[in-house]
Order: C-alpha cells, then structure tokens, then sequence
C-alpha cells in the first residue's frame, strides 16, 4: 500500500499553502535566484516573455505539487497532515532531487518527525545568500520556513499558518477531511 498520496482535501491544503506562499504572477519574471518563474513559482519550461491564464496556473500548481508530492509516497508510513503540508511545502520550493538528499527526507523516513521538522530551519539559503541577513533581500524565505516548520511542529494549525501570511482560512469542512485523512 501506498501513503502520502495527495487527493481532495490535503490537496486543498497543499494548494492554498504553497500557493500562498509562492504569490501568484501571471507573466514570467526572474526571482531572486535568476531563475525565471511565473505562476505560483512554477519554473520548468518558464521562460522570459511567457504569459498564463488564471486556468492555466491553477491547473500548473496542482499538477506541481502532485510531481513534488512523488518522494513523499516513497515513505513506509502515513505522516500526519500537518508534517505531510510543511514536507510538500519544503519539497516544492527547493525541488524534489535537494528534496530527497536532504537529512529532512532521512528523518522523515524513519517516522522520527521532530528532527524532521527541525531541519526547516537550514533552508534559509538563496543562489549562496544567507536570507537570514535582511540586507540579503530574501528575507520572505525565512518567514516561510518560520510558518512551514511551526505548522510541521503542530504548533500552529493550516489555517492559523494561513492567517500568518495573510490568506482567508479554509472552510472547516476541508480541514476536517484533512485530518481525517490520518
């Protein structure tokens, strides 16, 4: 049997998250890292000049998030919801190859889940710039990391992370299916 697969509500969660997170641009444009990128982050085959519709985003995102989910359906066990959102969260933004190198992906692996979350943290890092340093202009990914690693950590729950980055929470009806999926 398979776990982690990322359907109905979890993908709700997964979308409004990540989604947030990323900001959502229409025409494509270079991010700190000189990559170009354009939608809610997306960056394969995103190159200068393209343009998306709204239609064409959303459907882009959630076929994302499907592919970066991939190394979370190789683990032997179910992960809570709230490990499972930060883990796709992380994976998404860094790629799944860093991703499955990382000690995050190993303690995840072994069920061993507050170490995992831990490991956020050291994700701080942008085309060699620590975000860490304000000067650095990438601070954003040190306050992602912050909300991903307290919604890994459960000390915070998807819609408290939500309301953190100034996005409307989810319908309870959604969150309640998310946490049944445990």
């Amino acid at each position: 049997m398979r776990f982690n697969k990322l359907t109905g509500a979890l993908l709700a969660g997964a979308i409004a998250v990540t989604g947030a997170f990323e900001g959502y641009r229409q025409i494509s444009y270079q991010d700190v890292g000189g990559v170009w990128t354009a939608c809610y982050g997306e960056t394969l085959n995103i190159k200068q000049g393209d343009t998306f519709t709204k239609e064409q985003c959303d459907a882009m995102l959630a076929s994302s998030l499907n592919k970066h989910n991939t190394p979370l359906e190789d683990i032997p066990q179910q992960l809570p919801t709230n490990v499972h959102l930060a883990s796709l969260d992380l994976a998404y933004n860094i790629g799944t190859g860093a991703f499955k190198r990382s000690t995050m992906y190993r303690y995840l692996l072994n069920a061993d889940y507050p170490p995992a979350c831990h490991e956020i943290m050291k994700w701080r890092f942008v085309a060699g710039k620590d975000c860490a340093i304000r000067s650095n202009h990438c601070y954003g990914i040190v306050k992602r990391r912050d909300v991903v690693q307290q919604l890994c950590m459960g000390t915070i729950k998807i819609n408290e992370a939500l309301v953190q980055i100034g996005q409307m929470p989810l319908d309870k009806e959604i969150v309640e299916a998310m946490n049944a999926t445990q």
